[in-house]
């Protein structure tokens, strides 16, 4: 890939880093507004859903701040492409056990099913499109998009879903007392 490619992906990946960063804050901000529906041992679904949105927007922010060093190369982003899905899989993993437990909740069981799928695909298209990147494939960061141009949006859906599990969370503990 060459740097006349790289610089005509600089106002998209300055877009999706900005959205990204915009994102992480209005998570915090939403999860700073609810503390009483996500504290405590039965709310540990919800702080995995937390989690999982925030290592999300994390990585697609990561990824458009690698993209917009300047003097990078392909095997530079392939490295970090190779190391941010790596680290991505493991916290995956980690919480996967937290995300199970909670499915039998309510509307939880439908959402845990996305919760761990679109970003076991996005962590696999990561993986796919730095070593992609690594062996000199040309359109290796297409894979990371599913061909259309665009790398993995892993968080939208999860805000959504996380701020719909805070509210029935919040509605329940009223309810309760």
């Amino acid at each position: 890939m060459d740097q006349a490619t790289f610089v005509s992906w600089h106002d998209f990946y300055l877009t999706m880093g900005t959205a990204s960063a915009s994102l992480i804050g209005l998570l915090f901000v939403a999860l700073s507004l609810n503390l009483d529906a996500i504290m405590g041992e039965s709310r540990d679904h919800v702080r995995a859903f937390a989690e999982q949105a925030f290592n999300s927007f994390s990585t697609v922010l990561l990824i458009a701040v690698c993209f917009l060093i300047p003097q990078h190369t392909a095997n530079d982003l392939g490295v970090v492409y190779v190391v941010l899905a790596i680290i991505g899989g493991y916290r995956m993993l980690r919480r996967a056990h937290t995300v199970w437990r909670g499915r039998g909740r309510d509307r939880l069981g439908e959402v845990a099913f996305w919760h761990l799928a679109l970003p076991a695909a996005a962590v696999l298209g990561l993986a796919a499109s730095g070593v992609g990147l690594l062996s000199g494939q040309p359109n290796a960061p297409l894979l990371a998009g599913g061909g259309d141009h665009r790398p993995p949006d892993v968080g939208g859906p999860q805000l959504v879903g996380l701020l719909v599990t805070v509210g029935e969370e919040r509605r329940r503990t009223e309810a309760a007392g």
